[in-house]
């Protein structure tokens, strides 16, 4: 099969299982199971050397030295041996890039960027398998002694470490994401045209078997396997353990399977597939419990009540002055201590003003004299009483402190009981318009 007819990522709808045949279930099973002590274990120091253990503690006991692992998780895992080889295998599907990291296995997610999906064969114990991008974030947060300075990202970097009696030249995962990143290079060295690297976790009709002692052959290879001695020394490295007995040092043969061979292996037993069927349930019923509490709104009075109190809260004014002791105001500038005013015109009673029409007077037609130019405001009051003296007016800064200190940002503008010194700012502003009007670059009347 070539690597481009090859389905490489799984690919599902959101609530549909994951099976056996998906996971390829037995080459995991066949991965995890290995009985070969060869694979040495920086976490576990013996003799002063890194005790040497199997593929599948080796991988476990990577996952519990991630300082993104969680205590509950550590807990559960080494609680029961099930669910820590489960928890591994999904990992080291997530290490490879066959399960893309858009996919969660917890049926009580609520994010909308992830499909749920349920996995029968590794959920049969208790525990929660979190999603894939908290997978992927674990193994890629382990911490190992050589790849401190600089991380090791080829094949090229792990052998040259090995040559140079680093081993292992990085930790498991890294490696695995190594082999999974150059499938190509792997496939020319050590495969034939018709098979790619990542071809051996993928549905093809290749024995579990063999593809699982292919795998490993390929990870001592570049793990842990020792460079060759000088000529004089006479000293022979130790073979691959995973060879081919009958050519030692080469990688094993992968035997091919029939049809109705290959159709066989990784079958979903009955009570996985009840197991799917309930959590597929139970996604199911908290989607709609989900979708329930989210319809549900207030009731009318409750919304009036919100309503009310929201209006209140709008309307509370800030007093800057209020408790303080203002020094270095003459009575003359006391008009430039402004009081609060109210936001609602309701909420006080109403007190006319020369410089405002009256409620009545708003309802009335204006006049206009002969030989007068309309205008939205009303008359200047000293027009009226020029005996009146005027109010000193605020300089720029002090009525930008005075709109700041005393206006409700919240509140509507046709809301504000604006005082002289905010009329005279709308006429200076109305006169600023009028006489740009017609000029460049005005534009045309629609």
């Amino acid at each position: 099969m070539s690597r481009r007819q090859s389905p490489k990522i799984l690919k599902k709808q959101d609530g549909e299982p994951i099976s056996r045949n998906d996971l390829q279930f037995e080459l995991l099973a066949s991965i995890f199971s290995d009985k070969n002590e060869v694979f040495p274990d920086p976490s576990q120091i013996q003799d002063d050397k890194p005790k040497k253990v199997t593929f599948g503690t080796l991988y476990i006991n990577n996952i519990l030295n991630s300082p993104k692992a969680s205590k509950i998780l550590k807990d559960k895992m080494l609680d029961s041996a099930d669910f820590a080889t489960h928890f591994a295998m999904l990992s080291l599907l997530i290490n490879l890039g066959r399960i893309n990291t858009t996919m969660s296995f917890f049926h009580e997610m609520k994010t909308a960027i992830r499909t749920y999906h349920p996995i029968p064969a590794l959920q049969r114990t208790t525990g929660n398998l979190q999603d894939a991008p908290r997978l992927k974030s674990i193994l890629k947060a382990v911490v190992y002694g050589p790849d401190t300075p600089k991380v090791a990202t080829t094949l090229r970097d792990c052998r040259s470490r090995i040559e140079e009696g680093i081993s292992p030249p990085t930790h498991i995962a890294n490696l695995i994401f190594i082999l999974a990143n150059e499938s190509l290079s792997i496939s020319k060295l050590h495969f034939s045209s018709h098979v790619d690297f990542l071809d051996l976790f993928t549905p093809v009709q290749l024995s579990s078997n063999s593809r699982a002692r292919m795998f490993l052959w390929l990870v001592y290879n570049y793990y842990c396997q020792a460079a060759p001695s000088p000529p004089e020394l006479e000293e022979k490295p130790a073979p691959n353990p995973f060879s081919d007995p009958a050519r030692p040092g080469e990688p094993p043969p992968l035997d091919q399977l029939t049809e109705a061979e290959a159709a066989l292996e990784n079958v979903d037993p009955p009570i996985e597939k009840a197991i799917s069927d309930k959590l597929v349930a139970q996604r199911m019923q908290f989607l709609a419990k989900t979708s329930t509490k989210g319809k549900s709104g207030i009731k009318d009075d409750e919304s009036i009540a919100s309503v009310d109190s929201t209006v209140k809260a709008k309307g509370k004014r800030r007093n800057p002055g209020k408790g303080k002791d203002v020094k270095g105001i003459s009575n003359e500038d006391e008009s430039l201590v402004d009081q609060p005013t109210p936001s609602r015109l309701s909420e006080v009673q109403y007190r006319p003003s020369p410089f405002r029409s009256t409620p009545l007077q708003a309802k009335q037609p204006r006049l206009v004299e002969p030989g007068q130019r309309y205008s939205p405001y009303a008359r200047s009051f000293e027009s009226h009483h020029p005996n009146v003296p005027r109010v000193r007016p605020r300089t720029l800064l002090e009525h930008a402190w005075h709109v700041v200190a005393c206006s409700d940002p919240l509140a509507d503008s046709d809301d504000e009981m604006g005082d002289e010194h905010c009329r005279a700012d709308y006429v200076q502003r109305l006169n600023i318009v009028c006489r740009l009007r017609g000029k460049d670059p005005t534009p045309e009347p629609e």
